[in-house]
C-alpha cells in the first residue's frame, strides 16, 4: 500500500510533467521546465456557417525526442488528448506512448507535455474533434502508426475509432503529411486546403 500511496502522489505531483497527465498551469505560474515550442488552442467564425473552426495554431509541428510543448488556451473548454487505443482509439501514437491527456481547461490556462517517444503523435481536443480540431506532432522521425494514411492504423479492436468527420478531412491533408511536417518543422492551420476543413456536423434545429 505504501508504494502505491507514493507512486500516486509522484503522479500528480504539480511540479512536474508527468508522462501521463502532463502539467498544468495558469499565466500567472512559473512552469516547472522551460518549453521548446507553443501551440495555442482557437476557435474562430466561419463565413457563411454556423459552427466555427475549431484548431490547433500550429496543427502541425515538428519536434527533437524530450522537447516539451506547451499547448496555450486562447479559448475555454478545450483539452489535448492522444489518439491512444487505451482510448478506444485506433492507435495513432508510436508503441510505448502511454495514453497522455489534459483535464479540460479553461482560457488563460496551458498545459505543458514532453514528447519521450519518437513517431508521429495525432492529437485531439476530445470536446471539438469531430469539428476538426485535430493535431499531429513528429517527434525525431515521421515514423509509427501515425504516419499510416487515415483509416489504416492499427485497430487493436473492433470498436475502436479512427478520425472521423472533419477530423479526417484535416489528418488527411497533404500539408500534414509526416514527412511534410518533419522538412518544414510547423505547418500552420492556414495551409491546410478549405475542403480539408469543412464541417461535416449540423446544429439541431430549434423546432
Amino acid at each position: 500500500m505504501r508504494q502505491t500511496q507514493t507512486s500516486r502522489t509522484q503522479q500528480m505531483d504539480s511540479d512536474t510533467v508527468h508522462p501521463r497527465f502532463g502539467y498544468v498551469g495558469t499565466r500567472d505560474d512559473t512552469p516547472p521546465v522551460e518549453p521548446d515550442h507553443t501551440v495555442s488552442l482557437e476557435i474562430r467564425p466561419r463565413e457563411n456557417a454556423p459552427i466555427p473552426a475549431f484548431y490547433f495554431e500550429p496543427a502541425g509541428l515538428a519536434v527533437d525526442v524530450g522537447d516539451t510543448v506547451r499547448f496555450n488556451l486562447a479559448t475555454p473548454h478545450h483539452n489535448v488528448n492522444a489518439y491512444h487505443p487505451a482510448f478506444g482509439y485506433t492507435q495513432r501514437v508510436p508503441d510505448g506512448a502511454p495514453p497522455y491527456s489534459s483535464p479540460i481547461l479553461g482560457a488563460g490556462e496551458y498545459w505543458l507535455y514532453t514528447f519521450e517517444t519518437e513517431g508521429v503523435h495525432n492529437l485531439m481536443c476530445a470536446p471539438h474533434e469531430l469539428f476538426g480540431m485535430v493535431g499531429s506532432v513528429v517527434v525525431g522521425s515521421p515514423t509509427g502508426p501515425g504516419a499510416n494514411p487515415v483509416g489504416e492504423a492499427p485497430a487493436p479492436h473492433e470498436e475502436s475509432r479512427p478520425p472521423e468527420f472533419t477530423a479526417g478531412l484535416v489528418l488527411s491533408d497533404p500539408a500534414l503529411a509526416p514527412q511534410t511536417i518533419a522538412e518544414q518543422g510547423s505547418v500552420s492551420w492556414s495551409d491546410l486546403a478549405p475542403e480539408s476543413k469543412r464541417p461535416l456536423l449540423r446544429p439541431v434545429e430549434e423546432g
